[in-house]
Order: structure tokens, then C-alpha cells, then sequence
């Protein structure tokens, strides 16, 4: 059990939010299921307790429960996780006092900071929502988020992932943080390219509209639903091999990924009518091996009898016999394990911490700077990760505060590098563009051919002095350039080696090809999300990317801490299939329960109304209200009846939660009838301020062009960069109350830092280094 001694009060009641009681539920989750001991404070009235389908068996494994008042709590943890329900008094007790995790869906500063708030307001407020479904064509839908609680999820890892963190740190110096996560933060900022359009080019981006490969989106077979994307025209050319060369994909107008955006009508009508003659599993198969993208669309019921996830042992059983989505990774370490069922709540009253056993000798690392830091320093990381979801990870180890070094090739860059994000004032190239920029600020890089004889020596150096290696490339390339873990093992014993991949390292699919949106579609989300009575639809971010990498990012800071603690270097497998997989938790309980798929339900809940998304004033303004108690509809009933002079409040139909479900068309019919003459923010400040939870559903552009909420939380940082400029780029979604904040370096030049590495932390010569230049070995600016 790699967290074992680690002691974690898990406290939720705060007034903001389900959503944040969710988000602390989770990462209490993650802590628990590694094997620390994790005693769930249980509200009085528990909001996740109350979720349809028992999601609570899901969300509290491994956890003890108890019902005592904060000031009777068992005195001497070392984090305490919560959403606003305590205050720093009740807090700040032992010695040294806890870590404390504040996780709140704005931050706990700024205009929207008393904001109440559910998933469906911190989704829309992030422009997630409002980039939902991509490639939607009928401007009369909303704004979309996804099924459940998706999203919530995937912040929740990052703020549990930075706890830990700061926990070690604790360890190592004495040292305890005070750490405010804003959910809305973390959720802008997997947002894709979205921030680099807005500050890089100046356009906002938008869910309407043509994708920008073609083709690309969900395609019906005979037997069932695929996901395909064809990026490459290499790939473009296997397809039209593999169906057949058919006359019409002969034509040079789909002959070019030019000509295919601009015929994409014709080339997805036609690529339709052949997906229409196959089968799901075939055509997957077939695919894979013509190096095709096409993924299944699953839905809970195929992914529950998943082949390749089953000879993965992805799925796990509780001890009350319920089976569950496993974990987003893998380890070669039986550290994590469904060792209890959910508690019933308070089952654990008077209960105290379990015995804490002795901790090992910690590893070496770099020593910590004197005084308040941040939470990795002195972690060094070997960053050979390129695209999005293998950056992502990295980037957060580097917001933590690890030295993390880039591997880059110039004669391969990266791809992010080579997309045009460049400002139209600045000459294009490999160090101008803004998607590379975006998820690649705080970190170093060095300019190295990693195929080169004489680099190699380099690298080995640079694994000898690093704690962790990182690579999300194809399945065995790793071990083809010479660095397999075994070979990394042979220089340094004690590093964490960390893959990721579309299937993971091993398993039935693990030589398949994937991006982004496989993760989605293979795990079961896209499936279950859409308008009601209308077909499953893509998130408009390819979610799969930045959910493997901070799944990534918690695999490594717990690897890092049971490296602290038993001395063992673990190695992490993560597939992005399982990492999406893993926050399926409500979907999956409901199929459980019910034996059927879940009903896609648009922005509604299966639980409350009013909770959607409605049309305002203006073109494409739309704006969220939730509703999740019958006292908040009165208030919600009578401020509409004042203004449009209906009877709601005294509506029979809409009486009571139940009721408002039943009559859910009618209910939202009547409230947009309101909304679509107000200006969205009218609507949102008459509705917070009688406590309802309400927020626009805002664009990229209405965010990273002067948002107020992140720009009072630092989200809106400015790096200096020596061939933008300077340029808002996304910050760090939690603030230190004793360590620095804000970004410490812009995203690095392809090669900026290779003399510095080389010299300064491997201590070779100038001379040295100048030869392993002439040699073509090393590269800089």
C-alpha cells in the first residue's frame, strides 16, 4: 500500500456545493485506495449519499465514517480534504498541523468566490460546456456538458494530486501548506486549444462549425456506433485502401486534408455509407492494422464485457460484492486494492487512526530550498512526452514545482510546436506557436537526437540524475531507442518510469493507435452523453488527452511517495481508455442497478429541476440554472412570477423535486421563456443573490480575454515569452498560502536550457558540449 501511514480527514457540507463534495469525495478516494487511512466526516445531510443509483458505494471505498462534530475529531492528520465546510481553527490542530485542501468550484478569492455553484455551472463557466458537442451543427441545441460528474472528476485528481504533494513535502521539512483549489480553474485549463486561439490569435472558438480534420466524428455501423479520426493523410490513403478505393475517394477533391475541409458534406456522407455496411468489432480490428483510428463507441453494457479490459484486470470488486471501474493506471506494485466496502454512515464512530507503521529511510532527492517552496522541489523528471496528454502530465509536475526537462528532437518537434497558433505579427515557427506554449510553460528543454549514438551517453546521465522518467510514445518505442525500463533500471534503480498510451503496455489492444477522443468513446462517456432522444456526441474537447495525463501525475507524486517510504521505484502503465474509464463511476453504478444503459439526458440531472442550460438574450448567450432543493425553486418561482406574472410557486405540477422531473419539459420551457429576454449575467447575479446556483455559459474568449474570477486567482498569468511576447497562457489552478505562486518560466525554446543541463546538472564541459553539437548529437537555439 504505497500511501499507507498516511492519515486523511475527508470533510464535506460546505455551502457551495454538491459538485466540490464530489470533488473532495474523489480525491479521498484516491488517497483511500492507495492504503491510506481516510476517515469520512460525514455531514448531516450527505449530498453524494443522496445520488441516484448509490454512487456512494463507488465514491467511499476504502473509507472509514463517523458523524462526530469537528472539534471531537481524532487529532493528528496529515491532510485534511474539504469543500468549504470548516474553518481554519477547527483545522489547525497537531504538530505539525495538517496539510489542508480547500477545494471550491471558483477558488476561495474573487467575484464568483460565495458563487453557488453545481457541475453543470463550473463546466459551462469554463467554456467546457460551451465547446460541447464539437462539430455541432443546429445553433437552437445548448451548450452540452457531459454525463454525470466527468469533469468534476478529472479536477478532483488534480487537487488530490497536489495535496499529496504537499504532503510529502510536509514530511521531508515540517512544512504544512494551505492549499485553495478552484475547480473552474483546473477545468479551463484542459480546455485544448481553446486559451491559445483567444490570446494567440485573437478568435474565440465555439462548438459550431466544421471540425478541423476530415474526416472525423461518430459514424454509424450496421451492428452498433465507432468513433473515427483520420489526422494524417498517410492514414487518409489506408482508408481508402481499405474500403475498397471506391471511385468517389479517388477524386482530387478529397484528395488533399485541404480539399476533404473543404468537401467535408461529401466526404462524410460518403465515409457514412460505408461504415453503414459494418460491422463495429470487425471493422476495429481492420483497422488497427491499416494503422486507422476507428474506436467502438461503447456503452456501460460493452464496456462491462471488454476483452482487452478484462485480460487488464481493469474492473475490481468491493468486498460488498460491487463490481467497479478500476483504477485510471497500473502499477508493478500491489499497492492498490478494494480492501472495504463504503461504510455505512458513522459505522466508524469513536474510532481513531489506525497505527501508523514505521516509514523507511526517504529516498535522495535534491534538497529543498530553504524556507517556503513549492510542494516537488527537488524532484528532477526526464520528459521525453510530446502532443497533449503526456505534457499535460509533465506540466503539472512542473507547476508543483520538479525540475522537468524536455527531451525534444528538432528534427522530429513537437506536433503542438508545428500547429498555427503563431500571433500573425510573429514569423512562424517551432518556438512561436501557442499550442505548444499553453502546456509546456515551467519547464526546461534540451535539443537532443534521440536516435544519436553519442546522445545516448547524454541521456543516461541525465536518468542517472532525475527521479522519474516520463514517455507517452507508442507501445515499445521506449525499448527501441535503447531506454526500456530495464535499461533505465540498469543506470538509475531507484527511478519511476511512467508510460502512458492509448491501451497501456500490455493486453489484446495495446498495438492499437489512439487519440484523444478513443479515450471517450471506448469508455463509455460518449455514448451516454448527448441531447435527450438525440445520438451519442463527442465532448468538444478531446478529453481523453488531459485525463490521462493528470491520472498520470497522481500515479507518479503516490509513486514518489512510496518511493519515500519503502524504498521501491515503481513502474506506471496508464492507458488513456482506463483513465476515462476510471470517472465513468455514476453511469456505470446506474447500469449496475438498473441493467440498462443510461438515457442521455442532455444538461439535465437524474435527480433535480430546474438544471439546464437556457437560451438569453444575444446571439449564442446561453445561461445555466440549477435547482437542487424545493427551497431554492420557491425562491427560484417566485422571482420569476414577480417578473413575468405566472404562478409558479403555487404550480402543482412543479410542487416538489419529483413533480419538477416529471413535468421537465413544461418546467424548462416556462424558465427559458424568461431567461431569452435577459442579458445572461442579469440572470446570473439576480439568481446567486437568493442563492440558486447560476452562471453563463461562457466562451474561450469570455474567459482568457479578462475573466475576473481567474484573473483574481492567477489563472490569467502573463510569462514573458522571447518570441511571443508576453501573453496570457493558462496559470496553476490552486494557490499556496506560504509557498510561491505563478508560473516560474514561459514554455521553453526548442533546445533553450541544452548548454545549461548539460554543464550545470551534468557537469560535462564546454568543450565537451560543443563537440556533442558538431556531432549533431545535441542541438540548442
Amino acid at each position: 500500500m504505497s500511501l499507507a501511514g498516511i492519515r486523511v480527514l475527508e470533510v464535506t457540507g460546505g455551502p457551495s456545493s454538491t459538485a466540490a463534495a464530489v470533488a473532495v469525495a474523489w480525491a479521498g478516494k484516491l488517497f483511500a485506495d492507495l492504503g491510506a487511512d481516510v476517515i469520512r466526516v460525514e455531514p448531516s445531510a450527505d449530498p453524494i449519499r443522496a445520488r441516484p443509483h448509490r454512487v456512494d458505494r463507488w465514491l467511499h471505498t476504502n473509507k472509514r465514517s463517523v458523524r462526530s462534530g469537528l472539534d471531537r475529531l481524532p487529532v493528528g492528520a496529515d491532510l485534511v480534504l474539504h469543500d468549504g465546510a470548516a474553518s481554519d481553527e477547527d483545522l489547525q490542530v497537531g504538530d505539525p498541523p495538517p496539510v489542508v485542501c480547500v477545494v471550491t468550484p471558483f477558488g476561495s478569492v474573487g467575484p464568483y468566490a460565495d458563487f453557488a455553484a453545481e457541475e453543470l455551472t463550473v463546466i459551462h463557466g469554463s467554456s467546457w460546456g460551451f465547446l460541447s458537442p464539437g462539430g455541432a451543427t443546429d445553433p437552437e441545441l445548448p451548450p452540452l456538458k457531459a454525463i454525470g460528474h466527468h469533469a468534476t472528476i478529472n479536477v478532483a485528481t488534480a487537487a488530490a494530486t497536489a495535496a499529496l504533494a504537499a504532503v510529502e513535502r510536509r514530511r521531508r521539512t515540517g512544512e504544512a501548506e494551505h492549499i485553495h483549489f478552484s475547480m473552474l480553474a483546473a477545468a479551463a485549463k484542459m480546455t485544448e486549444f481553446a486559451p491559445a486561439a483567444v490570446t494567440f490569435l485573437g478568435v474565440d472558438a465555439s462548438r459550431l462549425g466544421g471540425k478541423t480534420v476530415v474526416p472525423w466524428g461518430i459514424f454509424e455501423c450496421a451492428d452498433g456506433l465507432v468513433q473515427f479520426i483520420c489526422p494524417e493523410q498517410g492514414q487518409w490513403e489506408s482508408l481508402v485502401e481499405l474500403m475498397g478505393r471506391p471511385e468517389w475517394a479517388l477524386m482530387d477533391v478529397v484528395a488533399t486534408p485541404e480539399a476533404r475541409s473543404d468537401n467535408a458534406d461529401l466526404v462524410t456522407l460518403y465515409v457514412s455509407e460505408w461504415m453503414a455496411t459494418q460491422t463495429v468489432d470487425e471493422l476495429a480490428v481492420r483497422a488497427q492494422e491499416a494503422h486507422v483510428c476507428i474506436t467502438p463507441v461503447s456503452t456501460m453494457a460493452q464496456l462491462d464485457t471488454n476483452r482487452h479490459l478484462a485480460e487488464r484486470g481493469f474492473f475490481a470488486t468491493s468486498p460488498d460484492g460491487t463490481r467497479q471501474p478500476g483504477p485510471g493506471f497500473q502499477l508493478d506494485q500491489p499497492w492498490w486494492a478494494l480492501r472495504r466496502a463504503a461504510p455505512e454512515p458513522g459505522r466508524h464512530e469513536g474510532e481513531s487512526w489506525q497505527h501508523r507503521p514505521a516509514d523507511s529511510p526517504p529516498a535522495a532527492l535534491s534538497p529543498p530550498g530553504s524556507g517556503a517552496g513549492r510542494p516537488l522541489e527537488g524532484v528532477r523528471v526526464c520528459d521525453f512526452t510530446w502532443i497533449w496528454a503526456g505534457p499535460f502530465c509533465t506540466q503539472y509536475l512542473a507547476h508543483l514545482g520538479a525540475d522537468v526537462i524536455k527531451l525534444e528532437s528538432p528534427d522530429h518537434p513537437c506536433m503542438f510546436r508545428r500547429l498555427p497558433f503563431s500571433p500573425p505579427q510573429v514569423e512562424p515557427s517551432v518556438d512561436s506557436s501557442g499550442s505548444f506554449q499553453i502546456y509546456n510553460s515551467d519547464k526546461r528543454s534540451v535539443g537532443i537526437d534521440l536516435g544519436h549514438p553519442e546522445a545516448k551517453g547524454v541521456i543516461r546521465r541525465l536518468v542517472g540524475a532525475s527521479d522519474v522518467v516520463v514517455d507517452n510514445f507508442g507501445v515499445g518505442t521506449m525499448a527501441d531507442l535503447g531506454f526500456g525500463v530495464e535499461d533505465l533500471r540498469a543506470v538509475n534503480p531507484d527511478v519511476i518510469v511512467a508510460s502512458l498510451s492509448g491501451y497501456g503496455q500490455t493486453g489484446p489492444c495495446s498495438s492499437y493507435m489512439a487519440y484523444g477522443p478513443a479515450g471517450g468513446s471506448l469508455a463509455g462517456l460518449y455514448a451516454a452523453t448527448g441531447y435527450p432522444g438525440g445520438p451519442a456526441v463527442e465532448t468538444g474537447i478531446a478529453v481523453g488527452d488531459p485525463c490521462t495525463g493528470i491520472t498520470a501525475t497522481w500515479a507518479i507524486v503516490a509513486a514518489l511517495a512510496a518511493r519515500a517510504r519503502t524504498g521501491v521505484a515503481a513502474t506506471i502503465d496508464v492507458a488513456m481508455v482506463e483513465a476515462v474509464a476510471a470517472t465513468v463511476g455514476e453511469p456505470w453504478m446506474a447500469y449496475l442497478e438498473t441493467g440498462d444503459d443510461p438515457q442521455r439526458t442532455g444538461n439535465h440531472d437524474p435527480q433535480w429541476a430546474p438544471h439546464n442550460c437556457y437560451r438569453a438574450a444575444g446571439d449564442d448567450r446561453w445561461v445555466t440554472i440549477a435547482c437542487i432543493d424545493d427551497d431554492q425553486w420557491q425562491r427560484l418561482a417566485a422571482l420569476i412570477d414577480r417578473d413575468a406574472g405566472t404562478r409558479l410557486a403555487a404550480d402543482d405540477r412543479f410542487r416538489s423535486v419529483g413533480d419538477r422531473k416529471r413535468h421537465e419539459a413544461a418546467l424548462d420551457e416556462i424558465v427559458e421563456r424568461w431567461t431569452r429576454s435577459l442579458d445572461r449575467w442579469e440572470v446570473t447575479h439576480r439568481l446567486q443573490a437568493i442563492g440558486v446556483a447560476a452562471l453563463p455559459s461562457l466562451s474561450p474568449m469570455d474567459l482568457w480575454a479578462g475573466d475576473p474570477q481567474l484573473d483574481a486567482i492567477g489563472m490569467l498569468d502573463r510569462p514573458h515569452h522571447p518570441v511571443t511576447g508576453s501573453r496570457v497562457v493558462p496559470g496553476i489552478p490552486w494557490r499556496l498560502r506560504h509557498g510561491p505562486n505563478g508560473l516560474r518560466r514561459p514554455a521553453p525554446r526548442l533546445g533553450q536550457h541544452t548548454d545549461e543541463v548539460l554543464v550545470e546538472l551534468l557537469g560535462l564541459s564546454t568543450k565537451e558540449v560543443a563537440a556533442l553539437r558538431r556531432a549533431g548529437a545535441v542541438h540548442g537555439p
